[in-house]
C-alpha cells in the first residue's frame, strides 16, 4: 500500500479507534455477581431483522453488570441448562438459557489458570475462542498473541497449554480467534488477522484430531471483502457457521455477516468459497458480535451471539438467539 495511502487510512480510523476504545467506562474495582437484563425485542425493526435471511430473531437481550469483572465476551459455548460466555481479560459468565427480563447471578471466576511448581498462578491470558470437546467434556480455549491451546479437564479443572506450531508465524492478533471442532473429529482453527486483504481471502488450518496433537493442513478461504473471522461453529452435518465483521466509520461502528462454509468443497491449491446468509446491520442490531454458540431443538437450532462491549460507554454487551432449520441453508 502507497504511503500517502496508508497515511489516509490512518487519519480516517484514527478517530474511530478513539471513539471505540478510548471512552472506556471507569468501573469500581467492585465485586457485584448480579446481572440485569433487559428485552431488547420491541426495538428491532422488521427490516433488520429481515436481513438475517434464514434465521429467525427469537430473542435480544441487554446485559449490565457493575461488578469489574463483567463484559468482553468473545466467546460463547454450551454448557448444562446455559451458556458460557468467555471473555477476552479470562473471565467467564454462566447464563441461563430460559433469560427473562430481571436480573440473574452468575460467579465470574477465571477461564484459564496456569499453576506454576512453586504455587504460584498466571491468568493474564487473552481468552479468544472456545469448544467442547464432544469425546471428553473438556473445554479447549484458543488465545490472542500465543501459539498455544489450553485444554481444560471436566472433572478438575486442571489446565494443560498445548503447543501449536502451525500458528508460531501467524502475525500479532492472530490467533485462535475462531475455533471448531467438526463432528467427524477434525478441528478448525482460522485466523483473523491473516488475510491478505484481497478480497476477503483469510488462512486456516484444517487438523485431523485436536489442535497441538495432531497434522494441520493450511487453506485459504474467502469471506466478504474487509471482514476478518471472529468465530465459527458447525453443522451437525459437517458444514460450518463463520461469523465474521468489520470495524467502518461510515457510519462508525462495527458491521457482522454470517456466512457459510462447505468443508467437503475444500482443495488444497483453491480458497474455500463461503456463501453470505445473515447481515447484523442497523441501529438496533449493530454491535461488535464475537461469540457463536449453537444449542438444539426439537424443530430446528438456535444460534446464539454475544458481543464485546470493549468496555466502551458507546457499547453493550447484547446476546442474541436465532432460530434456524439447517436444511433450509443453501445446497451442499
Amino acid at each position: 500500500m502507497p504511503v500517502r495511502r496508508k497515511l489516509f487510512t490512518f487519519l480516517v480510523l484514527l478517530p474511530l479507534a478513539v471513539l471505540v476504545w478510548a471512552t472506556q467506562r471507569k468501573d469500581p474495582f467492585t465485586f457485584d455477581r448480579r446481572v440485569v437484563v433487559t428485552d431488547l425485542m420491541p426495538g428491532i425493526p422488521a427490516a433488520e431483522r429481515k436481513q438475517l435471511g434464514p434465521f429467525v430473531l427469537q430473542q435480544a437481550w441487554l446485559l449490565e453488570g457493575a461488578d469489574h469483572r463483567f463484559g468482553g465476551y468473545s466467546a460463547l459455548v454450551p454448557q448444562d441448562g446455559g451458556l458460557l460466555a468467555i471473555s477476552d481479560r479470562n473471565r467467564t459468565l454462566s447464563i441461563p438459557l430460559s433469560l427473562t427480563p430481571g436480573a440473574f447471578t452468575s460467579s465470574m471466576p477465571n477461564m484459564v489458570v496456569q499453576r506454576w511448581p512453586d504455587g504460584h498462578t498466571s491468568v493474564g491470558f487473552d481468552t479468544e475462542s472456545v469448544v467442547r470437546d464432544s469425546a471428553d467434556g473438556s473445554l479447549w480455549t484458543g488465545l490472542e498473541d500465543d501459539w498455544r491451546v489450553v485444554r481444560t479437564d471436566p472433572g478438575t479443572g486442571a489446565t494443560n497449554l498445548i503447543p501449536v506450531n502451525e500458528t508460531r508465524d501467524w502475525p500479532r492478533n492472530g490467533g485462535a480467534e475462531a475455533m471448531a471442532g467438526l463432528p467427524d473429529g477434525r478441528w478448525i482453527m482460522l485466523c483473523e488477522s491473516c488475510g491478505t486483504g484481497r478480497g476477503g481471502l483469510h488462512l486456516g488450518l484444517l487438523f485431523k484430531g485436536r489442535p497441538g496433537l495432531s497434522k494441520a493442513q493450511k487453506f485459504g478461504f474467502i469471506v466478504p471483502a474487509a471482514f476478518d473471522p471472529v468465530d465459527a461453529v458447525p453443522l451437525p452435518d459437517g458444514r460450518l457457521l463463520i461469523l465474521v465483521r468489520k470495524l467502518g466509520f461510515s457510519p462508525p461502528g462495527f458491521s457482522a455477516r454470517i456466512v457459510l462454509a462447505d468443508l467437503s468443497r475444500l482443495e488444497p491449491r483453491r480458497p474455500l468459497p463461503t456463501t453470505e446468509l445473515a447481515r447484523l446491520e442497523g441501529p438496533a442490531m449493530r454491535e461488535n458480535w464475537e461469540g457463536m454458540a449453537l444449542t438444539p431443538g426439537t424443530d430446528g437450532l438456535s444460534l446464539w451471539l454475544v458481543s464485546d462491549a470493549n468496555a466502551s460507554t458507546f457499547q453493550q454487551t447484547r446476546l442474541l438467539r436465532l432460530w434456524f432449520d439447517p436444511a433450509t441453508l443453501s445446497a451442499r
